[in-house]
């Protein structure tokens, strides 16, 4: 009885694992695919009359904010790809366990 509430648990966790990654790798994807246009909606606020968009562009480069969302960017990244490896490692466990049942 305690092993088939592990393996239920173990399944559920793998579950939500997967769930977490995808949701997680979507947002990743759609965050890095607006960093462009963040970066030149940022330089356009610091371009300054007569100066060129060369310095507007490492003025927004250099700013809180941007450094704030690639921050963001970074850590959304590495939160779905560290339960992606829960995913596969919790699913290689399950597979471990099957494999020793078949043994037996």
């Amino acid at each position: 009885m305690n092993l088939r509430m592990l393996h239920d648990q173990l399944v559920r966790s793998i579950q939500r694992f997967a769930n977490d990654a995808r949701e997680q790798r979507q947002v990743y994807k759609r965050l890095s695919q607006l960093l462009p246009d963040r970066l030149k909606q940022m330089a356009s606020g610091h371009r300054v009359s007569g100066s060129g968009s060369s310095k507007a562009m490492r003025a927004a480069c250099a700013s809180d904010d941007f450094t704030a969302y690639i921050d963001e960017v970074v850590e959304i990244g590495a939160s779905s790809l560290e339960a992606r490896i829960q995913y596969e490692t919790h699913l290689m466990l399950i597979d471990a366990r099957r494999s020793l049942r078949a043994r037996r």
